[in-house]
């Protein structure tokens, strides 16, 4: 009978050291596979071009400069938002689409939601989806005859805009066509003359 019980603790005693074991193992492989999605999450935010806007702004200007015409220079906001989050959103084959036909195409992706008008309420949600999720945002006009569009720059300044009644605006990239003082990091006061009909487009 001793021998029995004696035997009964040790098969006891073997299955709870293999449920451990199982269970250590599990716990293991969890946090190795957590470690993994990490590294490669960090080797992916690597391959992005984090330089997309300035490069772009570059290559835009030294297009208008030895172009002629309007239609000429008009992918590279397209361009500079797809290589710095790496995306193919605003492609056409293996080109990038003009700027004009970016809020056409916006409302053609299911993959992108309009957020809605340029408010306090819309550019919190907007700037929390582009500095905290790490997503694009692009704002463009809708009530003048010529369409303008911007893409709102990762963790930027925000701006006191005194014509916008002194309110915070953020930091943004403009790409003008017919100006010359394009850039990658004003506040979007600087692009448009009202924010009365400015709308907000974020990929989702």
């Amino acid at each position: 009978m001793k021998s029995i019980f004696t035997s009964i603790i040790i098969i006891a005693s073997l299955l709870i050291s293999c449920e451990n074991s199982s269970s250590n193992s599990k716990s293991e492989e969890s946090e190795k596979n957590t470690q993994l999605e990490k590294q490669s999450f960090k080797k992916d935010k690597k391959l992005l071009n984090r330089k997309a806007f300035e490069e772009n702004l570059e290559a835009f200007n030294s297009c208008k400069i030895n172009k002629t015409g309007n239609g000429k220079c008009k992918k590279y906001l397209a361009k500079a938002v797809c290589e710095y989050y790496d995306i193919n959103d605003l492609k056409e084959g293996n080109d990038y689409i003009a700027y004009d036909e970016i809020p056409k195409r916006l409302k053609e992706l299911e993959s992108w939601e309009n957020i809605g008008a340029f408010n306090e309420k819309n550019l919190l949600s907007a700037l929390d989806c582009l500095n905290n999720s790490e997503k694009p945002v692009l704002i463009y006009n809708t009530g003048d005859s010529y369409v303008h569009v911007v893409a709102l720059k990762p963790d930027g300044k925000l701006f006191k805009s005194g014509k916008w009644g002194n309110i915070s605006v953020p930091s943004c990239v403009s790409y003008f066509t017919k100006r010359n003082d394009s850039f990658t990091e004003k506040g979007i006061n600087y692009a448009f003359k009202s924010a009365n009909d400015l709308t907000i487009w974020t990929k989702k």
